[in-house]
């Protein structure tokens, strides 16, 4: 009986995981829910995909995402299956992981200006009681970075006047032409940033 409760507990707390990280890689699954080897995690995800709880997606490596069946056992929403969003998720989820995983992180988090939608970060956490707030470059043009970059600058006037400290701004991109780009506008604008 006690093992059937903990092997509960285990699966819930991954499709909780799941729900929070939208998609997942099993690597991602190993490092944020401790599921120990690759052969155990593997028998683990297997077992659940069996139930039913989870689905998965073959894109570069497998994918797994929250069933819907998996979700009412959370009391969650579904997820539909979005491919175009598969590469931008997982590239948040390493970052969530390299970050050491925010015990704030928002994902997708309206940032409002004057009771008004001004950005939407891809996600955002407190630190040290610093806002620190993610973008995640994979798709979007250059053009869109730099008009992000932009609202990034005033935003952060704001932060500092009423919270004062200096917010700072995170890039996740896997092109160094990219990355080099970044980091010259981030200079530029005197922006406190990062760039993984």
């Amino acid at each position: 009986m006690l093992q059937q409760e903990r092997r509960l507990k285990r699966e819930e707390q991954i499709l909780s995981a799941l729900e929070s990280l939208t998609y997942s890689t099993r690597e991602q699954l190993q490092a944020i829910e401790q599921l120990g080897g690759e052969r155990n995690a593997r028998r683990i995800l297997l077992e659940m995909e069996q139930k039913k709880l989870i689905n998965s997606v073959r894109y570069d490596k497998k994918i797994y995402y929250l069933s819907n069946k998996g979700s009412d056992r959370i009391g969650k929403g579904g997820v539909n299956l979005k491919r175009s969003w598969i590469q931008h998720t997982l590239m948040r989820n390493d970052l969530f992981i390299l970050l050491e995983q925010p015990s704030d992180w928002k994902k997708e988090f309206p940032v409002k200006r004057n009771g008004e939608t001004y950005l939407i970060p891809d996600a955002m956490f407190k630190q040290h009681e610093i806002y620190h707030f993610v973008e995640i470059d994979n798709t979007q043009t250059m053009k869109t970075n730099l008009e992000k970059i932009k609202k990034y600058k005033d935003l952060f006037k704001d932060i500092e006047k009423q919270f004062k400290h200096k917010p700072v701004l995170i890039w996740y991109s896997l092109s160094p032409i990219r990355k080099e780009k970044l980091r010259d506008v981030c200079k530029k604008s005197g922006i406190n940033f990062k760039i993984y």
